[in-house]
């Protein structure tokens, strides 16, 4: 007995000499990892990765430094003693804990969980494995290495969002299902890449708005901010989860959709709970074919019953004549885009005109929806896949003159039930930009790494985004009319595909007369160079990184030291304030913009370095409505009327073009004021409110033309 406790002391001194010397110099990213799943410090495990992640970058460690992959790895990771872990059936109640305390306890854990579980993938799957038909490349270690170091991030954010809130991690009891999940899948990476992004993660996707909303409702918009930003980097997590499960099906020919079924059928019997996040789904690459057939048949049949009950407000009967549906895969809001911006402009306009407003969507009711039905919008969350729709329909005896499908995927959830339900209705598809142009250009500069300039052209191959052009097209061939803002996507449809010119009808964006109306500071009261986009939208983020590397080096060499570039954006992750935010070039992360035209007024030009993108660009109007010169691409002019006698900036697709571009309006007062009045110009001209509302109203009393294409397609 003796013996076996030396024995264990000495183990114990070679265990903790070993973990000193991994802390601090790793002899690979194996060995690294194997240290994270033995370590129950939640802190050491952070620094451990983040270090690693650091040498791997920089070539200073290999992933494997022994020829054999490791083969004595722990069943599960190491906790700490805290938090107690319990089975999910058996948690105590969290209700005693003040709820931010709750949510964000729950979330650290989460995210401990998460580091574990990327790291067991990492070290536990081998590139080449002897019982398996499948070749791991190096990417794959190093994008979830990537991904287990984001995950040690968001940690960090909630345990110091706890602490400031004079608690820790360890303080409330926490579940098991995580490191089960784990286990469960330790002898098949098609399971693990099943289970831990595909369903864990996205669940996270699906709960993340609900927190959020309920963080802020309390009164918690700090912790509400944590969780926002923790939600939305998760996206990156699924969509790196479809990526592997995708190429690994290819590899051990399997079909990837019904694969995955089978997997997440094998390890949850009773399938998957809803409401599913459509949009954030989307975002990562996951449509609905994934994850609707696996919804729970109790929670799916209780959405159906209690639904109205319970999280929509009611619809008024109604023997209107002039009712119109809204239906979109999100709310309609003014915050997060330019396409928001436009169909509030859109509803609105109807409202003025005597039209009832009744939006669907799969999305929960938030603070937007509060706000439209502040406004006499009705709004109703129905899930496209059940009879709730027709419910809602039917039980309200509502006469629908009109549906407006906020982008193709609306069309695909509800026009097969507003032709089957409202016949007579005039179907009208608001496309917003070509969803699938948009694809093609960002595949063609970033994966194919094409010039974008090639990009340019109707002509351009559409075969890597086939699947998505034929959906779109079918949409819109469905459609009695489809509304458009661009010319180019206008004569593409048309030309190339098609589309009947009758059936395509502009509408632009709307400029804010009061807002053109208020005094505006003139050259000599501006300076510096503004940037303000959703770093959600990826042509924000490729072009900020364009700008950064190539285009600023460039102007600045024309321009004074003391100029800056500041940047502004919702959901920008801490990689991004890394990434960009660069004092001593003048580049700088400004957060979060609250009042985006009393921010660009400030600014002598403006930017918009887009290397794919397509439909209105919302940044231009708005640098335009008050006075500030844009300085953009083809691509971002696309669309925006340029190639007309003025335009409110300049065009420029080289560095050497762009940075030319923005000294001369920057450093020349009468250049920067022709750009100043052509850009007030088009918005009075162009974007005027009466022209798009004109259009609009003609649009929704002008005979339904007949669409027997449509007619088969539906």
């Amino acid at each position: 007995m003796l013996a076996l406790r030396k024995r264990t002391a000495l183990q114990a001194v070679r265990a903790n000499r070993v973990h000193k010397r991994l802390l601090s110099n790793p002899a690979s990213i194996l060995e690294a990892g194997e240290s994270v799943l033995r370590e129950s410090s939640p802190s050491k495990k952070v620094s451990i990765s983040l270090h690693a992640q650091d040498l791997w970058r920089h070539s200073r460690i290999p992933l494997a430094h022994a020829s054999s992959w490791p083969s004595n790895l722990p069943d599960f990771p190491a906790r700490p003693d805290l938090p107690k872990l319990y089975e999910p059936k058996d948690m105590p109640s969290e209700k005693v804990f003040p709820i931010p305390v709750a949510i964000l306890h729950a979330l650290a854990h989460i995210e401990l969980g998460a580091i574990d579980n990327y790291w067991d993938t990492v070290v536990r799957f081998e590139p080449s494995p002897m019982n398996d038909s499948y070749t791991l490349p190096t990417d794959f270690y190093r994008e979830f290495v990537d991904v287990a170091c984001d995950e040690c991030r968001h940690f960090d954010m909630v345990s110091t969002r706890l602490k400031e809130l004079d608690t820790f991690y360890g303080a409330l009891p926490a579940h098991r299902a995580l490191l089960e999940h784990a286990n469960n899948t330790r002898d098949s990476l098609a399971a693990r890449l099943a289970v831990v992004p595909l369903v864990q993660e996205a669940r996270g996707l699906d709960a993340g708005p609900r927190l959020v909303h309920k963080l802020k409702s309390i009164g918690d918009p700090i912790s509400a901010e944590v969780v926002a930003q923790l939600v939305f980097e998760e996206r990156g997590h699924v969509s790196s989860g479809i990526k592997w499960f995708k190429y690994l099906c290819d590899q051990i020919g399997k079909q990837p959709i019904p694969y995955f079924h089978e997997l997440v059928r094998k390890f949850f019997l009773e399938g998957l709970p809803g409401p599913f996040n459509l949009e954030a789904r989307l975002a990562a690459e996951m449509d609905e074919a994934w994850y609707i057939p696996l919804e729970m048949k109790k929670r799916h049949e209780r959405n159906i019953n209690e639904k109205a009950a319970e999280e929509t407000c009611q619809v008024r009967n109604s023997t209107s004549d002039k009712v119109i549906l809204i239906a979109g895969s999100v709310w309609p809001e003014r915050t997060s885009s330019a396409a928001g911006v436009r169909t509030c402009d859109i509803i609105e306009m109807l409202q003025e005109e005597g039209w009832r407003v009744l939006c669907v969507s799969p999305s929960r009711l938030n603070d937007h929806t509060n706000r439209l039905i502040e406004r006499g919008v009705e709004c109703v969350q129905v899930d496209p896949n059940t009879d709730a729709f027709e419910n809602v329909i039917k039980s309200s005896q509502l006469n629908i003159k009109a549906a407006l499908f906020d982008r193709f995927i609306a069309e695909e959830m509800y026009g097969w039930q507003v032709a089957k339900l409202a016949p007579t209705a005039h179907r009208i598809l608001d496309l917003q930009d070509l969803h699938f142009l948009r694809k093609l250009r960002e595949h063609a500069v970033l994966k194919k790494k094409n010039d974008f300039r090639s990009t340019l052209e109707s002509t351009i191959d559409v075969e890597p985004v086939m699947s998505t052009v034929l959906r779109e097209l079918a949409c819109i061939f469905r459609s009695n009319s489809t509304i458009y803002v661009s010319e180019f996507e206008k004569e593409m449809l048309v030309n190339r595909f098609g589309v009947s010119p009758n059936s395509l009808v502009a509408m632009d964006y709307v400029a804010d007369a009061s807002i053109l109306n208020e005094p505006q500071l003139d050259f000599m009261d501006r300076k510096h160079v503004a940037f303000v986009g959703s770093f959600k939208h990826s042509p924000n983020v490729d072009g900020l990184h364009w700008m950064k590397d190539k285009l600023w080096p460039a102007i600045r060499s024309k321009l004074a030291s003391d100029v800056e570039l500041h940047i502004y954006g919702s959901y920008a992750s801490a990689k991004d304030f890394q990434a960009l935010s660069l004092a001593s070039d003048n580049i700088r992360m400004m957060g979060f913009c609250e009042n985006v035209h009393q921010t660009l007024s400030k600014y002598r030009v403006s930017v918009a370095p887009l290397r794919f993108g397509a439909g209105i660009k919302g940044k231009i109007i708005d640098s335009w409505m008050v006075g500030t010169p844009v300085v953009s691409t083809s691509v971002g002019a696309e669309g925006m009327h340029y190639g007309t006698n003025h335009w409110g900036g300049m065009v420029a697709d080289t560095p050497e073009e762009f940075a030319e571009s923005l000294a001369t309006l920057y450093l020349d007062p009468v250049e920067w004021s022709k750009a100043h009045d052509a850009g007030t110009e088009l918005c009075r001209s162009k974007y005027c409110r009466d022209t798009q509302k004109k259009a609009l109203l003609s649009l929704l009393t002008e005979p339904i033309q007949e669409n027997w294409i449509g007619r088969i397609l539906c």
